[in-house]
């Protein structure tokens, strides 16, 4: 899949533009309200209530709309993945078995002849009260199912859990919008160890499925800065421009890939760092060390870039 950017215009929102790729990362900064973005991209690719009437979805990159029809999105996070496990009727995985067993002929004989023996069952009854069986089909037959975990994994942990249900949810959701899925993940690094965070991230960058994750974690980012986002007062930080300003001005000749690499670096080790009034230092512990001749530039450059205060204690020798 090529990166795209996406130019979202909305009255619900300013417009802002995010960068969007097979996995997209938009890292979660105290002013704005990621929420209510992705929100609207939900929103707008559904079937049903789409807000295709009033949002705009423009790719820059190839100059065209992004159609509603598209992507087909969902939103997900650990609260929601453990609903699955109760196999309510509006869970995926209820209408997972549900699709499985109406594609299951015989399915439909055994629930005749289970009928036929509550009916026979009632008959024996010394009772006359005028009472009769609840048909018993598909969604009866759900109710009475539960999760049984084998013993040799350790299903009280959240991570086992995760890993367990959410391919299953995935295999579900392609085969229901025909390979469209669009999943949004909120905070996946939550109530899990940064170990957990590390396996957690590569079950999701291996999905194959389009996604976007809200993270407020380094573990979550985007491998490249084509797919990563931070946004400040609904303006994206992490554009073209930037870069090509960053190359052109810079006090050495850098070439391209350095600068990106650079920068990708940066923003992947430092960016928890970014909102605490940071330090950076070139020979001394501080919030932000940068060592490299490119770094130390990329690194202030950023951060004057993005608005933020930031102290720098530097060895110039």
């Amino acid at each position: 899949m090529e990166p795209m950017r996406w130019k979202i215009k909305t009255d619900i929102i300013e417009n802002v533009s995010l960068n969007i790729g097979e996995y997209s990362s938009i890292y979660n900064e105290y002013i704005t309200q990621e929420e209510d973005i992705l929100e609207v991209i939900n929103c707008y690719f559904q079937k049903r209530n789409s807000n295709k009437k009033e949002v705009t979805i423009f790719d820059e990159i190839n100059q065209e709309d992004v159609s509603f029809s598209s992507y087909q999105s969902f939103i997900f996070s650990h609260e929601m993945i453990e609903k699955e496990h109760s196999l309510a009727a509006s869970t995926i995985m209820a209408k997972k078995l549900n699709r499985l067993m109406k594609d299951t002929v015989e399915i439909e004989g055994y629930f005749n002849s289970i009928n036929v023996m509550l009916e026979d069952m009632i008959g024996l009854l010394d009772c006359e009260l005028p009472i009769r069986p609840k048909y018993f089909d598909y969604k009866a037959f759900i109710k009475l199912l539960s999760f049984e975990y084998e013993l040799a994994k350790d299903y009280s942990r959240l991570i086992v859990r995760l890993e367990q249900m959410i391919p299953l949810l995935i295999e579900e959701l392609n085969k229901q919008t025909n390979n469209q899925t669009l999943l949004i993940y909120y905070y996946p690094e939550a109530n899990l160890s940064p170990k957990e965070q590390v396996r957690f991230a590569n079950l999701l960058k291996s999905l194959p499925v389009t996604i976007i994750v809200l993270t407020g974690s380094s573990q979550f980012l985007s491998e490249n800065l084509s797919t990563m986002n931070y946004i400040r007062e609904s303006t994206q930080m992490i554009t073209d421009e930037f870069i090509d300003n960053l190359i052109w001005e810079a006090p050495l000749i850098y070439e391209r890939e350095e600068v990106i690499g650079s920068l990708e670096r940066f923003i992947r080790t430092y960016q928890p760092k970014f909102e605490l009034n940071p330090t950076i230092s070139n020979y001394r512990l501080h919030e932000i060390m940068l060592f490299e001749e490119i770094d130390l530039y990329v690194g202030v450059r950023f951060m004057a870039h993005i608005r933020q205060n930031f102290e720098l204690d530097i060895q110039y020798n």
